[in-house]
């Protein structure tokens, strides 16, 4: 399958490094286009974000729900008619995981947590998700949280406030919507659990992969619109706001001149300058030589 085929509404997230930092980035698919794959723009502190390196992507498809993980060729922001966005290029062919991933079901509540087993420094947290497998919750900056640290979640759902308590493990660290986020996988699959997404599924919540679909302009087919992006991109147009944030798989500038033995820090105009100045002083000393003489 091409990046181009993934359908809109997918989950996106693209692994990549700010400052030398890790970190997991999460937008959406909205449609292929002729160019690759076009995906919600991706913004850090209002500056969109352009990715110098072949970026690691992870997709979960909406339509076979089976997730896609593939390097990217380019990931960079681009202009349409109908805003910014994000076009993700991949040269190779994507093949989806042998295994299919629990259904993930949205919770939305505050709750608590303890570190470690340190119950005498609880930290709040959101709930975000829940599945079989794994949770997801929200925390703030002051709450540090490393891969591998043991993590209790209790928190209070349904008519009933009915007290969840599990047990947890942080395997990763990302942003929902810019703010912090670790994914837990659970420990102890306990009877309560068991019976939340039970009846979560009974209940007829929508599983958290279904998202509404992206439409750009209700007026027309996703087709058109597909044709009008595809116009918008081949006249290379860049976003409206020229700030940008550059970051890489390494965290460093890879075009950084003192990263490159064949550049030096000089430009050619300031070289030229250079050397039209020191020809300059040349012609005034050789002239105070002649006025000696």
């Amino acid at each position: 399958m091409k990046v181009s085929e993934i359908s809109n509404g997918s989950e996106v997230k693209i692994h990549a490094a700010i400052n030398g930092h890790s970190i997991v980035l999460m937008t959406e698919a909205i449609f292929g286009v002729a160019a690759g794959l076009l995906v919600k723009p991706m913004e850090y502190f209002g500056k969109y974000m352009q990715f110098l390196e072949p970026s690691s992507v992870e997709i979960r498809n909406k339509r076979d729900g089976r997730v896609y993980k593939f390097m990217s060729t380019t990931i960079t922001p681009v202009k349409t008619r109908y805003g910014n966005f994000h076009l993700i290029k991949s040269s190779s062919k994507l093949e989806p995981e042998n295994s299919r991933k629990a259904e993930r079901f949205y919770i939305d509540k505050l709750g608590l947590i303890s570190i470690n087993g340190n119950n005498m420094d609880l930290k709040n947290c959101i709930v975000h998700d829940i599945s079989m497998r794994g949770i997801s919750i929200l925390v703030d900056d002051s709450t540090i949280l490393k891969i591998g640290d043991n993590i209790d979640v209790m928190f209070r759902y349904g008519d009933t406030l009915h007290n969840y308590e599990i047990s947890t493990k942080v395997v990763r660290n990302f942003e929902i919507g810019g703010k912090r986020a670790v994914g837990c996988s659970i420990s102890n699959l306990n009877v309560d659990l068991i019976g939340l997404l039970v009846s979560k599924k009974s209940e007829g919540h929508p599983v958290l992969d279904n998202v509404p679909e992206t439409n750009l302009n209700p007026e027309i087919s996703e087709k058109q619109q597909i044709k009008e992006v595809d116009e918008d991109i081949a006249k290379e147009l860049i976003p409206e706001r020229p700030n940008t944030l550059t970051i890489s798989s390494g965290g460093t500038n890879p075009f950084d001149p003192k990263n490159l033995e064949h550049i030096t820090d000089k430009t050619l105009r300031q070289a030229k300058q250079e050397e039209r100045l020191a020809k300059q002083a040349k012609d005034i000393e050789n002239l105070l030589d002649l006025r000696d003489i």
